[in-house]
């Protein structure tokens, strides 16, 4: 697990100044709390049995789910390895283009689906006089 954490979140984001744990184990032994205070990192437990951080991580959850399926299906229609595509860092002019072309079909994505709720709703509207 510190492996893990080392290789997919230190060092892609930096070392994290807390960590919010829901009291698991894993997060609690010695080897972590010697790993958080030699990083300076505070370790924060969640209330047990208190709904709303457990939901607010179901629902950030869900959403990445949401993002990551959408990427997915967009692109091959299958779920992607990550760890076997490798990293691709995308630098300068290459970055904006990117970036350009993914609002580009981000605007293209909502405008089908407020066309689609708008015939939705247009369809089952009843004409009301007052």
């Amino acid at each position: 697990l510190a492996e893990t954490f080392q290789q997919e979140i230190v060092r892609l984001h930096g070392t994290p100044s807390a960590i919010v744990s829901d009291r698991d184990p894993r997060f609690s032994s010695r080897f972590w709390k010697g790993l958080q205070k030699a990083w300076g990192t505070r370790l924060k437990f969640s209330t047990a049995f208190h709904p709303q951080t457990d939901s607010q991580t179901e629902r950030t959850i869900q959403t990445l789910e949401d993002m990551l399926r959408s990427c997915a299906l967009e692109k091959c229609r299958a779920p992607i390895c990550w760890d076997q595509v490798g990293e691709h860092v995308i630098k300068g002019p290459e970055m904006i283009e990117v970036t350009n072309e993914k609002v580009v079909v981000a605007k293209k994505k909502l405008k089908e689906a407020r066309t689609r709720q708008k015939s939705y709703a247009d369809k089952h509207r009843k004409a009301l006089e007052f």
